[in-house]
């Protein structure tokens, strides 16, 4: 191999490695993503009238990708295939969280707790961090040291430690438990992203399939996926991948 393309190669996987606290990653079986769906749109309704997520993160579910997206004082959970729940009032879903967290949330990570695939929220607006299930609140409100434009959480198994990633600006984090950091690492880092991917992203989740660890970074109508190589595997326009979240994201 090119001496100089497995420099970079290599320089990549480093970079990934930081990212993920240098833990190796080992899921169990899961469906591949979702293919885009090229065209695919709502008649009617253009990318510019979309509104973005305000947050917007991915579990694996008994080997099934669920999303969980929030608008306004909205939320929807969907697969590749369509709508599970929703949309609906935040409010009303968890009428314990304190108001501020029933609107315009900054970021979102669900992450497992327990038997049975207990979703366990972390939510953040401004400074502040919740974290809870559908039970009641597990923690917080807790001040961070920094706002965040997009957080995800992640279990790594056969631990019982979950972990974060979060960014901000032109700069990312990762980090264990609820050791909230403010994000200082450049995004430039990932110098294989094209250049709108590495400042002012709008959401990140990662996801396991296999093996494979695989990141989402989004910003405005467009989703990137990439693995711990570096390797792109899907850049898409959310419209064209998601279709049936258009008049949501038009009307709400």
């Amino acid at each position: 191999m090119h001496q100089r393309y497995e420099g970079r190669r290599s320089r990549w996987r480093g970079l990934i490695a930081l990212l993920i606290g240098a833990v190796a990653v080992f899921g169990t079986g899961a469906s591949p993503a979702g293919a885009s769906v090229p065209g695919a749109s709502v008649p009617g309704v253009s990318t510019a009238a979309l509104r973005n997520f305000d947050a917007v993160t991915t579990v694996n579910q008994k080997n099934v990708w669920k999303h969980l997206a929030l608008v306004g004082s909205q939320y929807v959970i969907f697969n590749d295939g369509g709508v599970i729940e929703g949309p609906a009032s935040i409010q009303a879903k968890w009428p314990f969280l304190p108001e501020q967290f029933t609107h315009d949330v900054d970021s979102a990570g669900i992450s497992f707790s327990g038997p049975g695939f207990r979703w366990r929220h972390t939510w953040t607006k401004g400074n502040q961090a919740i974290v809870f299930e559908d039970s009641g609140i597990v923690a917080g409100p807790t001040v961070i040291p920094s706002p965040y434009d997009g957080l995800s959480d992640y279990n790594v198994p056969n631990t019982p430690t979950i972990y974060h990633l979060a960014v901000r600006g032109e700069a990312y984090v990762s980090f264990q438990g609820y050791d909230y950091q403010a994000p200082l690492r450049p995004l430039s880092d990932f110098s294989f992203l094209p250049e709108r991917f590495k400042r002012d992203l709008d959401d990140v989740s990662i996801e396991i399939e296999g093996a494979t660890t695989k990141y989402s970074f989004y910003k405005g109508n467009e989703r990137i996926i990439f693995d711990q190589r570096g390797r792109i595997i899907e850049l898409v326009g959310l419209d064209a991948k998601w279709p049936f979240l258009n008049y949501w994201r038009s009307t709400v």
